[in-house]
C-alpha cells in the first residue's frame, strides 16, 4: 500500500497543498492535494520539484565552519550544538565591544519564517534588518497604510474591471492568481493590462498600455485628471471620507493626455479611455504588481498614486474592489507583526537604524507614524503594519557600514534564505562588504555564492519538514510535515531560538517546538494547530466599509490623498512624477545605450536566485536569457542563441539571446538572479556569482532611488546588448 503524506509547497510564497508519495523516508513523487481548502489539488511546475529539493546531492545537511580563508570552499562539520555556542559566543563579544547594532541581518521572500528572525533582532538590540524589502511589496505596504490605514490585495471574483499594473500572475502565480483572472474574463469582468511586455494577460485584455518604463506615476496623474476634470470620481466617498482633494487636485492638473502621451510613449486617447474604463466599471481593482515597486525613483509615488485612485473613484473596502482588513474571524489570530516582539526594541537602539536618516518614511520613524494610526482601528478589524517589511535599515546603507565602520562597525551578519551577492544591487560591493565582517553566518537550503562567503553555514529544512501556519486577511490553514526533517536539518524557529537562550533571551522562547507558537497564535480562537489541521482550515466571513463605524487608519481617520505621515517626514505629501536620472539633455548617454532594460521579469519554474542546481528547471531554463524584438536584433546584427554581453552605465555581464516581438522594439528584457551551482565555489569563480548576474546592471546611489524608502532601479535602465568578443 503506498504511503501519501498532506504537506505543502513553499518554493514561493503561498502555501499550496501537496501529496507527498513516501518510500522508506524518501519522497517518490509529488501531486496536488485534491482535499487542501485553498488550492484544491492544483500546484505549479515549480512545486513539482519539491522531491528533487528535499533530496538533492547539493542539499546542505550539516552544520559547518569555514577551515581557511573566506571563500575558499573549505569547511569542517559540526554539531548544531557546537556551531550555535560559537556563534553565540562570538556574537555576545562583538555586541560588547561594538554594541548591538553592530549586527545586521539579510533575508529573502518567505521560504521561511519571518517573524522569529525580527523577535531574535528586537530582543538582541539591533535595528538593521534589511533585504529586498525596498523593490518588492513592501513599499506598496507601507505606503497604504499611510494612505488609508492598511494593504489590500484585490477582489477579482466579484469585480467588474481588473487593471494588471507591472503584473503578470501567468508568470508570478500561474495556479493562484492567473486562474482567477481568467474565471472572472469568462463571467465579463473587464481586463486592463499596463506592462511594457506583451504578456499573455496584455493578448487577453480589453485594453493593453505598452507604457514606457519607469513612467507609471505620469499615466496614474493622467488618470487622476481625466477623472476629476469630467466628474468620474465618487462624490460622496470623496467628501465624506477623504482629505486633501484639492492639492491631490492640483497635483494632477498639469497632466494633459498629450503630456502623459508624451511621456508614456501611449497616445492622448489611450490615456483618457483606460482612465474611462477604470472609472466607469465598478466595481474595479488595481492589482498589486513588482513592476510599481521596482522603478527607482518613482516606485513610491507610482504606490501613492494608485492609493490616490483606489479611493477617488470609490473602490475601498467594497465587493470587488479593494476590501481591508481582516475577515472575522480571521483577524481575532495573533499576527505575525505581533510576534516580532517590536516594543521590545528601545528607541535609543531604533534612532540607530542605518538608512533611517535618509528614508524616515520606511525606517522606525514612518513605521511608529503607521502603528500610531492603526491604533484608532480594532486590532481584529486592521492588525498593525508589519515591522519587518515595512520598518527596515537600507541595505546600501549597512553594507557601506561594513565597509567602512561609518556610522559606526557593523562586524557581523545574519542572512537566512536570502543570497544577497544575487538579491541586491551592486553585487561586487556586497561580496567585499560580506567579506569584510568578522562574523558571517547563513542559515540555507543549499551552498550560495552568499553562503560561501560564509564563517558558518546552518543547513534549514524544506517546507515539507516542518509545519506552518498560511495566514491571510481570508483564511487560516494549518500546514503538515510531511517528512523529516532529514539529516540535520532544521527549521528557522530552532535556530534563532538555540541562538537567542544562549544570548539571555531564555524567557520570550516559551515554545520548545514552532507548533506551541502556532498554538499561541490560534489561541484567541479557542483553537491549537492539530485542531485547525483537522478542520481543515477556517476561513472568515467579511464585512465591507467598516470604515463608516471606525474610520480610516490614519491620523485624520480619512484616506489621505495628501499625507501628512509623508509629509511630516519631509517626502512629497501628493503624488509626484519624476524624469528618470538617465532622460533629459544626456544626448551622448542616449546614443552609447539606446535600448531601455528592465530585469526581474518572472520566469518559470526558477524563483529569484533558486532551482538553479534542479536538473529539470535547468532544462527549462538552461542558459540566462536576454530578450530583443526580432527587428532590433537584426538592426544590431545579432541571432537567437548568440552569447551576448548586456551592458549599462554599471556594468556588464554576459548572457544568451532570445527573440520575441512581445517586447518593444526599443526595450530589452534581462533574467535576474543567475549563478551556476556547477562551477566552483572557491573565489574568483564563486559559482560564477558575476558573469550574469543582472543586479550588476543596476545602480543603487541616492540619486537613482526612491527619495521617500530608497527603492533602487531595475527597470527603466539605458542599456545596449552587442556581440561578445
Amino acid at each position: 500500500m503506498k504511503d501519501y503524506r498532506r504537506s505543502y509547497c513553499g518554493l514561493c510564497h503561498p502555501r499550496c497543498g501537496l501529496l507527498l508519495e513516501i518510500k522508506k523516508d524518501r519522497i517518490v513523487s509529488v501531486q496536488g492535494d485534491p482535499e487542501h481548502p485553498v488550492t484544491r489539488g492544483v500546484i505549479c511546475e515549480r512545486g513539482r520539484l519539491m522531491a528533487e529539493h528535499v533530496h538533492h546531492s547539493m542539499r546542505l545537511n550539516h552544520p559547518l565552519k569555514r577551515k581557511k580563508d573566506k571563500g575558499s570552499g573549505q569547511w569542517q562539520r559540526l554539531s548544531w550544538e557546537q556551531a550555535l555556542d560559537e556563534v553565540a559566543e562570538r556574537l555576545d563579544r562583538l555586541r560588547e565591544q561594538h554594541g548591538p547594532e553592530t549586527l545586521a541581518f539579510t533575508h529573502g521572500t518567505k521560504r521561511t519564517y519571518h517573524w522569529d528572525e525580527r523577535r531574535f533582532f528586537n530582543l538582541f538590540g539591533s535595528p538593521n534588518v534589511c533585504g529586498a524589502n525596498n523593490i518588492c511589496m513592501c513599499p506598496s505596504n507601507a505606503v497604504e497604510y499611510a494612505t488609508y490605514g492598511g494593504f489590500s490585495w484585490g477582489d477579482v471574483m466579484q469585480t467588474g474591471c481588473i487593471v494588471l499594473w507591472g503584473h503578470a500572475p501567468s508568470k508570478s502565480s500561474p495556479t493562484g492568481f492567473y486562474p482567477k483572472i481568467v474565471k472572472a474574463r469568462k463571467r465579463g469582468a473587464r481586463l486592463m493590462v499596463v506592462d511594457p511586455r506583451r504578456t499573455r494577460e496584455a493578448e487577453m485584455a480589453d485594453m493593453w498600455l505598452a507604457i514606457r518604463p519607469g513612467t507609471d506615476v505620469a499615466l496614474m496623474l493622467g488618470w487622476i485628471r481625466h477623472i476629476i476634470e469630467n466628474g468620474l470620481f465618487d462624490l460622496d466617498f470623496v467628501q465624506r471620507w477623504t482629505t486633501g482633494f484639492e492639492d491631490l487636485k492640483a497635483a494632477a492638473a498639469g497632466y494633459t493626455p498629450e503630456k502623459v502621451a508624451e511621456i508614456t510613449g501611449l497616445t492622448p486617447e489611450q490615456v483618457t479611455q483606460s482612465a474611462r474604463l477604470y472609472a466607469t466599471t465598478r466595481p474595479a481593482t488595481i492589482t498589486w504588481g513588482y513592476g510599481i515597486d521596482k522603478q527607482g525613483v518613482n516606485a513610491t509615488q507610482a504606490a501613492r498614486a494608485r492609493c490616490c485612485l483606489r479611493a477617488i473613484t470609490g473602490n475601498l473596502d467594497v465587493p470587488g474592489g479593494e476590501p481591508l482588513g481582516g475577515a472575522d474571524p480571521i483577524g481575532r489570530i495573533i499576527g505575525e507583526e505581533e510576534m516580532e516582539l517590536n516594543h521590545m526594541l528601545s528607541s535609543t537602539q531604533r534612532a540607530r537604524q542605518l538608512g533611517a536618516d535618509k528614508y524616515p518614511f520606511f525606517g522606525f520613524p514612518g513605521w511608529e507614524k503607521n502603528l500610531e494610526a492603526n491604533r484608532r482601528l480594532p486590532r481584529e478589524y486592521m492588525h498593525p503594519p508589519n515591522a519587518d517589511r515595512t520598518s527596515v535599515a537600507h541595505a546600501r546603507e549597512v553594507f557601506q557600514a561594513m565597509l567602512t565602520d561609518r556610522p559606526y562597525p557593523v562586524k557581523a551578519a545574519i542572512s537566512v534564505a536570502s543570497n544577497p551577492v544575487l538579491s541586491l544591487p551592486n553585487s561586487f560591493r556586497t561580496r567585499d562588504a560580506l567579506k569584510s565582517l568578522e562574523l558571517y553566518v547563513v542559515g540555507e537550503f543549499f551552498m550560495t555564492p552568499s553562503a560561501a562567503l560564509a564563517d558558518y553555514v546552518f543547513p534549514i529544512c524544506s517546507t515539507v519538514e516542518t509545519t506552518e501556519l498560511w495566514l491571510t486577511d481570508n483564511f487560516c490553514v494549518a500546514c503538515p510535515r510531511g517528512i523529516g526533517p532529514l539529516f540535520e536539518r532544521r527549521n528557522t524557529y530552532d535556530f534563532w531560538r538555540g541562538l537567542g537562550i544562549r544570548l539571555g533571551q531564555e524567557g520570550h522562547w516559551p515554545w520548545e517546538k514552532v507548533e506551541g507558537a502556532w498554538d499561541y497564535m490560534l489561541s484567541p480562537l479557542g483553537l491549537d494547530f492539530a485542531e485547525l489541521q483537522e478542520k481543515n482550515g477556517i476561513f472568515g466571513t467579511r464585512e465591507y466599509k467598516r470604515f463608516s463605524q471606525y474610520g480610516f487608519g490614519t491620523p485624520s481617520g480619512k484616506v489621505e490623498l495628501r499625507s501628512s505621515i509623508l509629509e511630516d517626514l519631509g517626502a512629497s505629501p501628493v503624488p509626484v512624477y519624476r524624469e528618470s536620472p538617465w532622460t533629459g539633455g544626456n544626448e551622448d548617454k542616449g546614443q552609447s545605450f539606446p535600448l531601455t532594460l528592465i530585469t526581474g521579469s518572472r520566469f518559470m519554474p526558477m524563483y529569484h536566485s533558486e532551482q538553479r542546481q534542479i536538473m529539470e528547471a535547468r532544462e527549462k531554463r538552461p542558459p540566462p536569457l536576454v530578450t530583443l524584438h526580432p527587428e532590433t536584433a537584426a538592426s544590431l546584427g545579432l541571432h537567437p542563441d548568440q552569447e551576448v554581453l548586456v551592458e549599462t552605465p554599471h556594468g556588464s555581464i554576459k548572457m544568451r539571446l532570445a527573440v520575441s516581438d512581445m517586447i518593444d522594439p526599443a526595450m530589452a528584457d534581462a533574467d535576474h538572479g543567475w549563478w551556476f551551482p556547477e562551477r566552483d565555489e572557491a573565489e574568483p569563480e564563486l559559482f560564477g556569482a558575476f558573469e550574469s548576474n543582472a543586479n550588476i546592471l543596476c545602480p543603487d546611489a541616492p540619486e537613482y532611488c526612491s527619495p521617500e524608502i530608497g527603492s533602487w532601479p531595475h527597470s527603466g535602465l539605458p542599456c545596449r546588448v552587442r556581440g561578445k568578443g
